[in-house]
């Protein structure tokens, strides 16, 4: 992410049906920003054809092994495109070339049936379940490197 993408990422907003499981994109930011001595908490405007159309929130948890998608969103006008399905492929085919990286992990608010339906198609397992929160996770062995 950087200085030209900042201000189309602050001011893209979630759909009205969307907004009770996905944080304003400013508080992401806000996140990024408090945990940014960490060095592993990284923003990233999603662009299609040079155009900013959605927001990445990924954390890297070289201790326990994983990438976290944290948040994503993509702009109203651009769901049901295809976009979010090739940001996690995307984030997948990354992590698999980090070699002390052996999944990748995503929690979303329950109710989000577009997000449960991405991940599920793209082969993510429920590992826990609370009052709010469902986490998923795509595992593959070390051997695959």
């Amino acid at each position: 992410m950087d200085e030209a993408s900042f201000g189309r990422v602050i001011e893209m907003e979630v759909a009205e049906a969307d907004k009770s499981f996905v944080a304003p994109n400013i508080r992401s930011l806000a996140e990024a920003w408090l945990y940014r001595e960490n060095g592993d908490v990284f923003p990233h405007a999603i662009y299609s054809s040079g155009k900013v159309i959605g927001f990445l929130l990924l954390e890297t948890d070289l201790e326990e092994g994983h990438y976290l998608i944290w948040r994503m969103m993509i702009a109203p006008e651009f769901q049901g495109l295809g976009y979010g399905r090739r940001v996690v492929e995307e984030v997948i085919s990354k992590a698999r070339q980090v070699e002390d990286i052996h999944a990748v992990r995503v929690d979303y608010v329950k109710g989000n049936q577009k997000m449960a339906q991405l991940l599920e198609s793209l082969g993510f397992q429920q590992i826990v379940q609370d009052d709010r929160e469902i986490w998923m996770t795509y595992e593959w062995s070390s051997k695959n490197f």
